[in-house]
């Protein structure tokens, strides 16, 4: 008969197996999403370089073109409300100044996203998670990356749950999110809700983060740049799909497709970028250049 002392050995390693295993063992997927025939083709930021940032106009642009979806970016105002809007603060896209969760939404839509960005267009207005999927949903996947920097619970996700539910929307919205603690709230407050869990293996595009003012940037933490600690995110938030940076380590992209996981690739941008995209047959792409993704997507199922 085992003595105590074995037994409690025998215990301490179980707990620290049971500990470890969501570091080291990738279960196949067994998420709600079904595996496509085609290669989704996503407009990034609305619709790339075509169109004013994050604007519905260009979005909208986007889906009459024929492309499967678009993806955004979002964030809460001062009033609660959730605005598509990509930067912490309203310098680089409109003539405003301040943070965006400074202001109201009704303040913020009245900032022309088309000012800067010229070409054709007479106004793009800043505009709402609600409007987005009103418009969009109907006829597109629309992919929102609900930005929250910490731990603390800002009431985003269950706004964003309220919209959709509105919308009768759950199976047309993914809600992206490098914060794995926002994907955990939003599955445990709604299960019909699309998950997504962001992740690359640098920080934020050095270029960017020089345009951005020193007060607004926020570090992409250690723990999502680690195959380990991704992993253990991964098995304990249970994401519906993930969305990779295309960069990402070739092995452990090729682990994930692997076990069935509906990944999405970003951005890809260039031809040969996008042509590597497609042959490893990710869930998706998302692209600045997405006309020229769709094309070569079409080719590759001709």
């Amino acid at each position: 008969m085992p003595t105590r002392r074995t037994i409690a050995w025998l215990a301490g390693l179980a707990t620290l197996g049971a500990l470890a295993a969501p570091f080291v063992f990738e279960p196949d997927y067994s998420g709600p999403i079904a595996t496509n025939e085609r290669v989704l083709v996503f407009a990034h930021r609305g619709f790339g370089n075509h169109a004013p940032d994050n604007s519905l106009a260009g979005a909208r642009l986007a889906v009459r073109q024929g492309l499967d979806g678009v993806d955004v970016d979002a964030q809460l105002t001062r009033d609660a409300e959730i605005v598509i809007f990509h930067d912490v603060s309203l310098e680089r896209f409109t003539h405003g100044e301040g943070r965006v969760d400074a202001r109201s939404l009704e303040e913020l839509r009245a900032y022309d996203l088309a000012d800067k960005f010229g070409r054709g267009f007479d106004d793009a207005y800043i505009a709402s998670f609600e409007d987005f999927v009103a418009e969009l949903t109907p006829n597109a996947l629309l992919m929102v990356e609900l930005k929250v920097p910490g731990f603390a619970d800002t009431g985003i996700e269950r706004r964003a749950i309220d919209i959709i539910a509105s919308h009768d929307a759950f199976d047309r919205v993914y809600l992206s999110s490098f914060n794995p603690v926002v994907l955990w709230r939003l599955e445990r407050l709604e299960p019909r809700v699309r998950t997504v869990f962001a992740f690359m293996d640098t920080g934020w595009d050095p270029k960017r983060v020089a345009e951005t003012r020193v007060e607004d940037r926020v570090p992409l933490p250690w723990y999502l740049r680690n195959d380990l600690t991704r992993r253990a995110i991964r098995n304990l938030v249970r994401p519906d799909l993930l969305s990779i940076r295309h960069d990402v380590k070739e092995e452990t992209v090729a682990a994930l497709l692997s076990k069935s996981y509906p990944v999405f690739l970003w951005p890809v941008n260039e031809e040969v970028e996008i042509r590597r995209a497609l042959l490893r047959r990710p869930y998706g792409v998302i692209s600045d250049e997405p006309m020229l993704a769709l094309g070569l997507r079409d080719q590759f199922a001709d």
